[in-house]
């Protein structure tokens, strides 16, 4: 039986963002997908800096202790890099046998400190795989999963023996506990990663990611709605901008939309050891209100423009 490798990414993207990915993407299941409804009375967020800072937590939190999901946990809410860990992590706990190419399978396991996953489905090389993961009070080295995922591989590498495309379904609300601390990812959220340029077995110049997810940490929800960011991972130091997406805030009563007349890949959050080195992202509030979201000393500043007349009249 022909296994799939891990496919991750370089030391220092992993050390900093605290990624880490197995190679998968696309296919069919008979599982089929959960839907997810994202909430109708919501309301376009005040111009307040408060908002604007409950916005920098999701997007440009200091992520430089992100190797540990404990430590991103104790945030006020979701952000950018605890969407991708905490996926890649439901994921990387699986023992990659299960993960088969040209086979099918339907297995149960018991996972290292109690509890169960089951890994069924099957697939192929120039197919594609679809495999579906179903956690059950499996405790992972003191992480608690519960919880189904469908997963579909694409794009497979005969190079370096991975699909590099990952499209990911949560088909059940899923929990991961940690240290008292409960991370929920609702039913019928999406993840997909898509990465390109492989340049070994763990490294990858260019990652795109899409959310479409529903979130709740520390008993805060929050979610993405098409959003779509960009990573550059051919230096030392990490680049991620955004391009599009919807960012609800204040357990989902409200929400931003990322201002698309703004360039953010000329101006991207770049990541270094000591915190964010640089960049800019901008998103649209109510009443023409817009939030801009700075790197400064190594850390995230939040400016507010009240009215949309092109002054930030107000900082934190």
């Amino acid at each position: 039986m022909k296994k799939i490798k891990s496919f991750g990414l370089s030391l220092t993207v992993i050390s900093i963002l605290g990624i880490g990915f197995t190679g998968c993407g696309t296919g069919s299941s008979s599982e089929g997908t959960a839907s997810l409804s994202f909430p109708s009375n919501a309301v376009s967020a005040a111009p307040t800096i408060e908002n604007g800072k409950r916005v920098k937590e999701i997007v440009a939190k200091n992520q430089q202790t992100a190797y540990s999901i404990n430590a991103i946990n104790t945030s006020s809410s979701q952000n950018i890099v605890l969407s991708i860990k905490q996926t890649t992590d439901l994921i990387n706990q699986v023992d990659l046998k299960f993960y088969s190419l040209n086979a099918t399978v339907n297995q149960t396991e018991a996972c290292y400190d109690g509890g169960t996953m089951n890994i069924s489905g099957s697939g192929s090389e120039t197919g594609g795989t679809s495999l579906t993961i179903t956690f059950n009070k499996c405790n992972q080295n003191g992480m608690v999963l519960n919880g189904k995922l469908l997963t579909n591989a694409s794009n497979y590498n005969s190079t370096y023996g991975a699909y590099t495309n990952t499209d990911i379904t949560y088909l059940s609300d899923t929990t991961v506990s940690a240290s008292g601390i409960t991370s929920i990812v609702y039913s019928g959220s999406t993840v997909k990663l898509h990465i390109s340029n492989i340049t070994g077995y763990f490294s990858a110049n260019t990652m795109k990611l899409y959310l479409s997810t529903l979130e709740e940490t520390n008993s805060i929800k929050s979610g993405q709605k098409n959003s779509v960011y960009y990573f550059d991972l051919s230096t030392s130091l990490p680049k991620m901008y955004q391009t599009s997406g919807r960012l609800y805030i204040n357990n989902l009563a409200s929400y931003v939309d990322y201002d698309t007349s703004y360039d953010m890949s000329q101006t991207p959050f770049v990541f270094g050891y000591s915190g964010l080195n640089s960049g800019e992202a901008r998103y649209i509030m109510a009443n023409g209100g817009k939030v801009k979201i700075v790197a400064e000393s190594g850390q995230a500043k939040t400016y507010i423009d009240a009215n949309g007349d092109g002054i930030y009249e107000l900082s934190e």
